[in-house]
C-alpha cells in the first residue's frame, strides 16, 4: 500500500467515522463508492467485485456501528431493548443471504448498482421532500411486535445493497411508528451493528486463496485488513464528535445533509450509468 492511498483510507475513515456519529446510519453510503471505485482500481474481477464492496463495507460498519453505540452509550442515548429486538431477526436473515450471495455469482455488479441506485433515489425523495411528523409527547409506547419484521426486511436490504439497514429502519421508525429522529438515528445505528457482523463473519470464512484468482495484501476470506485498517483508524478518530455534534444539531438540518449527501452519490451513480 503506498503513503497515499493510506492517507486516503485514513480520511474517508475519519469522514465515514464522522457521519456515522452524526446521523446514524452507519456510513456504508459512503464507504460502497469508495469501494467500487477502488476495487476496479486494483483489478478484483467484476463476477467477484460485489462480493469485495459488500464484504469491506460491513467488517467496517461492525466496528463504526460499535463505536458510536458506546459513544451513544455515554451519552445515554442507547436504546438497547429496541435494538436487540429489531436485530436479532435481522441477523439470521442477513447472514443466510450472505451465503446465497457468496456461494454463487448469480447477484451481477449491475443488479447490486440497481439496487443501491433504487434505494438512494427513495431515501433522497424521502429526506429532501417529506417532513417527520412532530414526535408524540411520550414515546415509550413503540411497538415491538413489528420490529421483528423491521429486522427481517433490514437484513434483506442489507445483504443486497450493502447500505446497512439504517435506510430502512429510521424511515419506519420515525415516519410509521412517530419515533424521534435523535432515538431513531440511535437504535439505528445500534441495529446496523448487529446486522454488520454476521455478514462480516460469512465473508471472513471463506477460503479465499482455493477461490479467487485476486489475493490483496492481508486479505482473509474477502476481507484486506491493509486495506481495512487505515479506514478504522480514521471512523474511531471521529465517531465521538459526530455523536457530540448530533446532540447539538436540529433534526431537520440532520434529515437535509443526509438528503444532500445522498443526491451527490445519486448524481455519481447516473453519471455511470450513462458513460461510455
Amino acid at each position: 500500500m503506498t503513503i497515499t492511498l493510506f492517507l486516503i483510507l485514513l480520511l474517508i475513515g475519519a469522514i465515514v467515522g464522522y457521519y456515522s456519529g452524526l446521523i446514524g446510519t452507519g456510513g456504508n453510503i459512503i464507504l460502497i463508492p469508495v469501494f467500487d471505485i477502488l476495487f476496479h482500481y486494483l483489478k478484483i474481477p467484476e463476477t467477484e467485485i460485489v462480493k469485495f464492496i459488500i464484504a469491506h463495507s460491513f467488517f467496517i460498519t461492525a466496528f463504526t456501528g460499535l463505536s458510536v453505540s458506546y459513544k451513544q452509550f455515554k451519552a445515554k442515548n442507547l436504546h438497547v431493548k429496541e435494538v436487540l429486538f429489531i436485530s436479532i431477526a435481522g441477523m439470521i436473515t442477513a447472514f443466510f443471504m450472505t451465503e446465497f450471495i457468496k456461494n454463487g455469482n448469480w447477484y451481477h455488479k449491475s443488479d447490486f448498482d440497481l439496487v443501491f441506485f433504487t434505494l438512494l433515489l427513495i431515501l433522497a425523495i424521502r429526506m429532501l421532500f417529506f417532513k417527520q411528523p412532530p414526535p408524540p409527547i411520550n414515546d415509550n409506547h413503540l411497538n415491538k411486535p413489528y420490529f421483528p419484521i423491521i429486522g427481517i426486511v433490514a437484513g434483506l436490504i442489507s445483504s443486497l445493497s450493502g447500505l446497512g439497514g439504517g435506510i430502512i429502519v429510521i424511515p419506519i421508525l420515525t415516519d410509521i411508528l412517530k419515533t424521534p429522529l435523535k432515538k431513531a438515528s440511535s437504535i439505528s445505528i445500534g441495529v446496523v451493528a448487529m446486522l454488520a457482523l454476521p455478514i462480516s463473519a460469512s465473508y471472513l470464512s471463506i477460503d479465499a486463496r482455493s477461490t479467487m484468482q485476486n489475493f490483496l495484501p492481508a486479505q482473509v476470506g474477502y476481507i484486506s485488513m491493509f486495506i481495512s485498517a487505515p479506514v478504522l483508524i480514521g471512523v474511531f478518530s471521529t465517531t465521538g464528535w459526530g455523536v457530540r455534534t448530533a446532540q447539538k444539531t436540529d433534526p431537520n438540518k440532520l434529515r437535509l445533509i443526509l438528503g444532500i449527501v445522498v443526491i451527490i452519490l445519486c448524481a455519481k451513480m447516473v453519471y455511470g450509468f450513462i458513460k461510455p
